[in-house]
């Protein structure tokens, strides 16, 4: 199975460098020219599956790319990104005044400790790991050739993590870029990284 991972098209909320997981923006006009440019660069490609997050900016920027149906669209909620909690649409700089204690608290364990009412990152990357692992299976099951999974930047990183059983300390090195496509082959649970944050137009 070619596996080809996008990271949704940039939104209003992306530019203002605040905390923001479940907040439910939809695309700016940077957010849709980006989608519309990964459409053209990935139009030679026959997707046998479309997988987004439940969350508005995926599925608009997989629409872009290409139509969704019931028969090849699927929804995961466990693919959303990480809460926040009371932190969305806070500036880190803003918490370091008003929520110092909590704050701190999280900068100094933030795999365990999660915004209040948010979740850690251990609850948030188990999510994405079971969700993705229980879909990889049906998936392989179905003998999929290409599909198509536009998420999230953490969901992103969770999602390689899992494949390349990368501990949780590997999270921060690498990125999804909102204009850009992964390609990674998936062969019985093996997963080999073809292409990351590529520009070019990928051939069927």
């Amino acid at each position: 199975m070619r596996l080809y991972l996008v990271r949704h098209g940039m939104t209003e909320i992306n530019q203002r460098g605040v905390y923001f997981g479940l907040t439910d923006h939809p695309l700016n006009e940077e957010g849709i020219r980006q989608a519309e440019s990964l459409a053209q660069r990935l139009s030679l490609i026959q997707f046998e599956q479309v997988i987004t997050s439940g969350l508005l900016r995926t599925q608009q920027t997989a629409a872009y790319i290409c139509p969704l149906n019931r028969e090849s669209h699927q929804v995961l909620a466990g693919l959303n990104e990480i809460s926040f909690g009371q932190w969305e649409g806070r500036h880190y700089q803003e918490l370091e005044q008003n929520d110092a204690e909590h704050y701190l608290a999280w900068c100094n364990d933030w795999q365990g400790i999660a915004p209040p009412e948010g979740e850690s990152f251990n609850q948030f990357s188990l999510r994405v790991e079971q969700t993705f692992t229980a879909w990889l299976k049906q998936a392989e099951a179905a003998a999929l050739q290409n599909v198509l999974l536009v998420g999230h930047q953490g969901t992103l990183r969770c999602i390689l993590l899992s494949l390349l059983n990368m501990p949780a300390e590997a999270f921060w090195h690498f990125t999804f870029h909102h204009d850009a496509y992964s390609v990674i082959d998936i062969h019985q649970g093996h997963a080999v990284i073809r292409h990351l944050n590529t520009h070019g137009e990928a051939t069927a």
